[in-house]
């Protein structure tokens, strides 16, 4: 059975600015800047009024945070901003990588020599991703890529491994 990579949000708050104040329910409390969503994007553009910003709310159990206004944004991609706006920017291509081949917390760990527990803090952003790690993520992707060796048949104008 795989365990899910659960970031669900136990409470917001708003800071100065547009700023949102994420706290999850592993405690970690993250901050985001909202400001140039607002401006880019039409939906999220009532946020630039304070009253309707102020009205952020943790919405379908924690899996994100909306406003009346109908902007939402989830849970997972809230942290990645914030930590984007940190300049972890490896955090996010980590946690990218992970979900891009369904890895549980668990998967990732053995594909390239972790522990559990530094693969969930490296997704949380709870610590930096090394370049180790983000050039063991890349050769493990690599390897996943390679075709089975084995003799090599012709077919045609194409070739293809045979077991």
């Amino acid at each position: 059975m795989r365990e899910k990579n659960v970031n669900r949000l136990q409470s917001v708050s708003i800071e100065a600015g547009m700023v949102l104040a994420a706290t999850y329910t592993g405690g970690n409390t993250m901050r985001v800047d909202l400001s140039d969503v607002a401006r880019r994007l039409e939906a999220f553009a009532p946020l630039e009024s304070r009253r309707e910003f102020r009205r952020a709310a943790v919405a379908d159990f924690g899996w994100g945070v909306e406003w009346p206004c109908g902007a939402s944004l989830d849970s997972d991609r809230l942290l990645e901003m914030a930590l984007e706006q940190q300049g972890q920017v490896a955090n996010v291509d980590f946690r990218r990588w992970q979900d891009r081949h369904q890895l549980s917390l668990t998967d990732a760990a053995k594909a390239i020599g972790l522990t559990r527990r530094t693969v969930s803090q490296y997704r949380t952003g709870a610590r930096p991703v090394p370049r180790t790690v983000t050039l063991a993520c890349k050769g493990w992707e690599t390897e996943q890529g390679r075709p089975k060796r084995g003799r090599v048949k012709e077919t045609g104008d194409s070739t293809r491994s045979v077991r």
